[in-house]
């Protein structure tokens, strides 16, 4: 084993420059290095590694301290060697840094982080992972959003707030989060409620930062988040829409649009449509659309329905799924926006932007405006219609045409196992009728044989 050497006065780390320090409470993350804050210092060698003694000057009678830089953590180690008696003090030095090494040595961390400090580094890795594409921005404002509520709820648990240690923390105490939402939701509205299946996307996020920490040696799986409430096996399906919800839909959209008042107005409303019409006839997602740059957007002429044509490419950062593809999709509402109404034409710019800035996304102005249109629909009593909606829809005819649902699947971007689960009552509808075109016909010996509908009315 290595063998600790001590340096002289002489070798003491020097000092740093600048005015001694008045006399007050020592702080090390604001003292550490300023001239007058630590006394008799002195360099402890342990092998390629070092440590320094020190008293507090802010102590008339201070005790011996020793301080260790962790490279592997980026922070200092510090700690009260407990005695006034130097010798006592090195021999106590010694005994921690080949604890404090051994650890290190063997992967475990020595300096607990913080709440605080996960969430700033959770975060960072999230950013990185938007960078590379492998995270949408939408997708990390709202697990961002989660994350804050996690926090909150651990404040009114440990008194430390955000500063507790993370390796205090005891994952077992999530599994009073349930009521705390829902407490939470009740006391903000009026017979205000919050489904079980909400609480527990909150808490997949807020437990993924923790096996985050786990990974990076931050914590054990005791800090780790569980709970105990089972989700209901069926979530809540929104509601069907008919041909006649569409057709209403689509008409008081129409002339809802030719009302605006002013070019700003105009333009909103003109947006709306469009990201309508591109769910419309291309079954995209509302965060497809809404990531759409205008790099992406081709034109191809005029389709075979004698429409203008477009080659849209679905980026993989902006697809639910994770996954690119592209599609082709025929509107002449896209052409009349491209010609007349789109105001930002730089190729990176987004393909739906606000008013006065084509680096934006148009989300939350399209959202705005929506808002405005509800009022409109709930005349007609469509005030529930959505925009998710639209694809529904769209996927709803497409099964209705009889088109073979792995290539509905395909261009959709999901699985054919989403479509048969969200859709069995289009397929079971679909199949049954089918039911009736064909019926068995038996012999006098049992025999039988299948005949078709249409040729027993024949005969």
């Amino acid at each position: 084993m290595a063998r600790v050497s001590f340096g002289s006065e002489g070798e003491s780390e020097p000092e740093a420059d600048g005015p001694a320090r008045p006399e007050s409470a020592y702080v090390p993350s604001r003292d550490y290095g300023t001239r007058g804050a630590e006394r008799d210092k002195q360099v402890v060698r342990f092998g390629t590694h070092k440590a320094t003694l020190y008293r507090r000057s802010d102590i008339e009678s201070s005790s011996w301290f020793v301080r260790i830089h962790l490279k592997e953590e980026g922070r200092h180690y510090r700690k009260s060697l407990q005695t006034t008696d130097k010798q006592e003090a090195l021999a106590r030095a010694h005994t921690e840094i080949i604890n404090v090494l051994a650890k290190v040595q063997s992967g475990q961390r020595i300096l607990a982080l913080s709440l605080k400090d996960l969430v700033r580094r959770f975060s960072l890795h999230q950013e990185s992972l938007v960078r590379s594409e492998q995270l949408s921005p939408r997708t990390l404002a709202i697990q961002n959003y989660r994350v804050n509520l996690g926090c909150e709820f651990l404040k009114s648990i440990y008194p430390a707030g955000l500063d507790t240690k993370i390796s205090s923390i005891d994952g077992s105490k999530f599994n009073g989060y349930l009521k705390w939402r829902q407490e939470n939701v009740a006391s903000k509205r009026a017979q205000g409620t919050i489904r079980r299946d909400v609480v527990r996307d909150e808490l997949l996020v807020i437990r993924k930062m923790f096996l985050f920490a786990k990974k990076e040696r931050l914590c054990t799986d005791k800090s780790i988040p569980v709970w105990e409430f089972q989700v209901e096996r069926e979530g809540p399906k929104r509601r069907r829409i008919t041909h006649a919800n569409f057709r209403d839909f689509i008409n008081t959209t129409n002339a809802w649009a030719k009302e605006s008042q002013d070019p700003r107005d105009r333009y909103n409303r003109s947006l709306l449509m469009n990201v309508v019409a591109m769910i419309t006839r291309g079954g995209l997602r509302s965060g497809e659309v809404f990531g759409l740059r205008n790099k992406d957007v081709e034109s191809r002429g005029t389709g075979s329905g004698g429409e203008p044509t477009y080659s849209v490419a679905v980026r993989a950062a902006t697809s639910k799924v994770r996954k690119g593809r592209q599609i082709t999709i025929e509107t002449p509402v896209l052409a009349q926006w491209l010609k007349k109404y789109q105001r930002h034409r730089n190729p990176e710019h987004y393909l739906f932007s606000p008013y006065d800035d084509g680096n934006v996304s148009a989300r939350d102005v399209f959202y705005h405006t929506y808002k405005a249109l509800r009022v409109r629909l709930k005349e007609i009593g469509l005030e529930w219609f959505d925009l998710y909606h639209c694809r529904h829809w769209w996927i709803t005819k497409l099964l209705l045409s009889e088109h073979p649902i792995a290539l509905i699947a395909q261009v959709a971007g999901t699985s054919v196992k989403e479509i048969e689960s969200t859709y069995s009552h289009v397929l079971t509808e679909q199949i049954s009728k089918k039911f009736g075109d064909k019926r068995p016909v038996f012999g006098k010996d049992g025999d039988f044989k299948v005949v078709k509908k249409s040729d027993l009315q024949e005969e």
